[in-house]
Protein backbone atom coordinates (compact mmCIF):
# COMPACT_ATOMS: atom_id res chain seq x y z
CA UNK A 1 0.00 0.00 0.00
CA UNK A 2 1.20 3.55 -0.84
CA UNK A 3 1.78 6.12 1.94
CA UNK A 4 2.33 9.66 1.19
CA UNK A 5 3.79 12.05 3.65
CA UNK A 6 2.67 15.52 3.47
CA UNK A 7 4.83 18.24 5.43
CA UNK A 8 2.79 21.51 6.44
CA UNK A 9 5.07 24.06 7.29
CA UNK A 10 3.46 26.69 9.67
CA UNK A 11 4.70 30.33 10.45
CA UNK A 12 4.17 29.29 14.51
CA UNK A 13 6.83 26.43 14.14
CA UNK A 14 9.83 26.05 13.19
CA UNK A 15 9.46 22.15 12.62
CA UNK A 16 6.56 21.03 9.98
CA UNK A 17 4.00 18.97 10.64
CA UNK A 18 3.41 16.04 9.63
CA UNK A 19 0.26 14.02 8.17
CA UNK A 20 0.34 10.23 6.52
CA UNK A 21 -1.95 9.45 4.08
CA UNK A 22 -2.42 6.08 2.71
CA UNK A 23 -2.99 5.10 -0.85
CA UNK A 24 -6.21 5.29 -1.63
CA UNK A 25 -5.78 9.28 -2.01
CA UNK A 26 -3.87 9.06 -4.95
CA UNK A 27 -6.34 11.01 -7.42
CA UNK A 28 -6.79 13.37 -4.26
CA UNK A 29 -3.50 14.06 -2.81
CA UNK A 30 -2.71 17.54 -4.46
CA UNK A 31 -6.76 18.25 -3.41
CA UNK A 32 -5.56 17.14 -0.54
CA UNK A 33 -2.52 18.87 0.05
CA UNK A 34 -4.35 22.38 -0.84
CA UNK A 35 -6.99 21.93 1.50
CA UNK A 36 -4.61 21.50 4.00
CA UNK A 37 -2.43 24.65 2.35
CA UNK A 38 -5.93 26.34 3.33
CA UNK A 39 -6.89 25.41 6.07
CA UNK A 40 -5.05 27.79 8.28
CA UNK A 41 -3.33 31.41 7.19
CA UNK A 42 -0.72 30.34 9.20
CA UNK A 43 0.03 27.45 6.91
CA UNK A 44 3.11 28.63 4.66
CA UNK A 45 3.50 25.71 1.71
CA UNK A 46 2.59 21.77 2.12
CA UNK A 47 5.05 19.37 0.61
CA UNK A 48 3.76 15.64 -0.69
CA UNK A 49 6.95 13.29 -0.35
CA UNK A 50 7.14 9.30 -1.36
CA UNK A 51 9.38 8.25 -0.07
CA UNK A 52 12.18 9.84 -0.86
CA UNK A 53 11.24 11.51 -3.31
CA UNK A 54 9.34 15.34 -3.01
CA UNK A 55 6.47 15.27 -5.61
CA UNK A 56 5.27 18.37 -5.41
CA UNK A 57 5.39 22.03 -3.21
CA UNK A 58 2.74 24.16 -3.40
CA UNK A 59 2.75 27.20 -1.20
CA UNK A 60 0.88 30.54 -0.38
CA UNK A 61 0.80 33.35 -3.14
CA UNK A 62 2.66 36.65 -1.65
CA UNK A 63 -0.49 38.65 -1.65
CA UNK A 64 -2.04 36.37 0.76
Amino acid sequence: MRTYAIYIRDARYSVPSLLLVDAGVDERIADLAREKLDESPHHLAVEVVDGDTVLFRIQRDDGE
